[in-house]
């Protein structure tokens, strides 16, 4: 495997205006943090950025990737990227760990991607869908999460503008993220995993702690996606209450991405 280089970026909080208000000072401080926070999202298309930049398209093909957020990024920080090689075994084609750390060599942020010989079969929640949605969000809470119940699926489809957006918010200067076939950044496709969430309830402070995804095809950019949730736990820890959920991404009647995105909904005081 290459030796990939590290890098340097500065984190950018380019959330502020969300719903999510822990992207904002005064409720991050509410909360015991020193400012708002800079997005999970944010932080794993940094840790990508080295990949994508050593193995080039492939790497946004097919793979596996499991990011665990630990500590908070903020604004104007300047974060550093380190990646490592992995011990390969037989059903690794490639194998590495990322981890973003902070000028005061805090790890904030790891990220582990590997290419297998062999996929995990489809988890059988891909199937599930429901065409039945709220006409109103609720504001989340832990008697309204339904587990096993599939959310309404929905249509999406990322336009050039909008994967642009995220591109330049990255500072991201590959080219394969551009034009009418670009591929959608990682940033974007994580992004949208927080916006299944957002669509299913009102959430007015949260964390995104971690995201398991399963990447079985290219997702590129004007591509009709079949976007399909399900909460599939919810488990309480220190004060915190947690939610995980299941997403599937269906391109052409395929599964095309497979997402455990995992979140705070209700932070501790």
């Amino acid at each position: 495997m290459p030796t990939i280089a590290d890098a340097q970026i500065q984190a950018l909080n380019d959330a502020e205006s969300s719903e999510n208000r822990i992207h904002s000072d005064d409720i991050a401080a509410k909360y015991g943090f020193t400012g708002a926070l800079v997005s999970g999202v944010n932080v794993f298309g940094y840790l990508t950025q080295p990949l994508v930049k050593c193995y080039g398209e492939h790497w946004l093909t097919q793979g596996m990737m499991d990011v665990i957020f630990l500590k908070p990024a903020y604004q104007g920080e300047l974060l550093t990227i380190q990646t490592a090689d992995q011990p390969m075994t037989g059903n690794h084609r490639r194998h590495h760990l990322s981890s973003a750390v902070n000028p005061q060599d805090v790890l904030l942020a790891r990220l582990e991607s590997w290419l297998p010989q062999t996929f995990p079969a489809i988890n059988q929640l891909a199937y599930l869908a429901s065409g039945v949605g709220l006409d109103t969000r609720e504001e989340i809470r832990w008697e309204l999460i339904h587990l096993q119940q599939a959310a309404a699926s929905y249509l999406w489809q990322p336009g050039c503008t909008d994967n642009k957006s995220r591109v330049d918010a990255q500072r991201d200067e590959s080219d394969i993220y551009a034009g009418e076939n670009g591929l959608i950044h990682p940033y974007y496709l994580l992004d949208a995993c927080n916006k299944a969430l957002m669509r299913m309830f009102v959430l007015p402070a949260w964390i995104h702690t971690g995201s398991r995804l399963t990447l079985r095809r290219a997702i590129r950019v004007g591509q009709a996606i079949d976007v399909r949730a399900v909460p599939i736990q919810k488990w309480e820890r220190k004060g915190h209450q947690f939610i995980k959920l299941y997403i599937a991404m269906w391109v052409d009647e395929e599964v095309a991405l497979e997402v455990e995105h995992t979140a705070i909904f209700k932070i501790a005081s």
